[in-house]
């Protein structure tokens, strides 16, 4: 009798057992990561790869309402008009969201809660240059810079909008404008008490002297101003605003960049994020800057090439778009950088480099191009899902 109980009691500590053992596969099978999943969502500028190889790179990305929108164009070639290409969901298919007079369009930015495209560069040198913003579905003009050859890049400062341009003639390359009152003014750079401009004109062999860039950090705003000359010497140097004028505040070491290393993108300065009281920018390499007095590198593997940057704001997570070439192909790679800590999350091999990418709720949208490149590829965007 005894015996019979002592089975009964094993028999049913086993059963026991058995029951609790199935728990924690049942659990990480119901919690078990998602596979990233690669969507081609095709080139957008609607397949038209009759146009150029430049013109149909995707110079920038943004989501508006769910919606993709590319910047593409071409500055070598003198083409136009440019569209703004957008991928319509319901169709699987990319649609004309809008043509514009310019070449190209440099990047897209929401300021002031507007979204805005930056005419990059006019057609047929006009009067003025344009930029357009987005209105009940269409592109509408919102400023019309006099005499710009290009323009770069904008942020939005203390009620007004700044543009990073280049001009052909020895204009201030930062223009203010005030919509209220339609009120446009060139804003001077100095450097040690002298006009940076006017010293410039007494050089020989100056090409390019242009506003690439635009920082809005911690309450202040600076800009990139960089200067090319004949035979491939540039300078960059940062300055800030005060008052009425930009100030010099350092002059970047330029034996430090690899702007044409991997990827030949004449945007890529354009590649910057603010996280925290951080300004993160690309010029090929990555660097990290509060006041842009002093800069520290940020070394990524194998000196991968910086492409792009975005900051998800719901996370407070940098994501880093890198390229680094082996052979024929482009190795592409997505990073997060959380606390000084790199760490790779995705990456692909293309015969195209990665250019530009933007963050969707649960997937990334990656745009491919490259200058140099010959490949009917170019202007393809992925849509990575599962990636987080």
């Amino acid at each position: 009798m005894k015996f019979r109980y002592l089975v009964l009691v094993i028999a049913f500590v086993l059963f026991l057992s058995s029951c609790k053992g199935n728990e924690p596969i049942k659990d990480n099978q119901s919690t078990k990561k998602s596979e990233p999943k690669v969507v081609d969502l095709g080139i957008s500028s609607e397949e038209n790869t009759t146009l150029p190889s430049n013109a149909r790179n995707p110079w920038d990305m943004i989501l508006i309402d769910d919606c993709l929108y590319v910047a593409t164009g071409d500055y070598a070639n003198d083409s136009g008009t440019t569209s703004i290409w957008k991928y319509d969901k319901s169709k699987s298919k990319w649609v004309n969201s809008g043509d514009v007079e310019q070449e190209a369009i440099a990047r897209f930015a929401n300021l002031n809660g507007q979204n805005i495209a930056i005419g990059a560069d006019p057609i047929g040198r006009p009067q003025y240059a344009e930029n357009y913003i987005l209105s009940n579905g269409n592109w509408e003009v919102f400023s019309k810079i006099k005499g710009a050859l290009h323009t770069f890049d904008a942020e939005y400062f203390n009620g007004a909008f700044y543009f990073g341009v280049g001009y052909e003639k020895n204009e201030y390359p930062v223009v203010k404008f005030v919509p209220e009152t339609g009120e446009y003014t060139n804003i001077p750079l100095y450097k040690n008490g002298a006009d940076v401009i006017s010293s410039l004109q007494s050089i020989p062999n100056i090409e390019y002297k242009r506003v690439y860039d635009l920082f809005n950090v911690n309450g202040k705003l600076y800009c990139a101003f960089s200067v090319s000359y004949t035979g491939g010497k540039t300078t960059i140097e940062f300055f800030e605003l005060n008052d009425s004028k930009f100030e010099f505040c350092l002059a970047f070491k330029v034996s430090g960049m690899q702007m044409n290393k991997t990827v030949k993108n004449q945007i890529l300065f354009n590649s910057d994020a603010v996280l925290d009281e951080n300004c993160y920018l690309s010029l090929g390499n990555l660097y990290k800057t509060n006041d842009f007095k002093k800069f520290s590198k940020i070394s990524l593997p194998n000196d991968a090439c910086v492409t792009d940057l975005l900051v998800d704001k719901s996370t407070n997570i940098l994501y880093i778009l890198a390229v680094t070439k082996e052979k024929e192909q482009f190795k592409n790679t997505i990073y997060t950088f959380v606390g000084d800590n790199l760490n790779e999350i995705y990456s692909l091999t293309d015969n195209c480099s990665a250019l530009s990418f933007v963050k969707g709720d649960n997937c990334f949208y990656i745009g491919f191009g490259g200058d140099g490149i010959t490949t009917d590829n170019i202007g393809k965007v992925l849509k990575i899902e599962n990636l987080t």
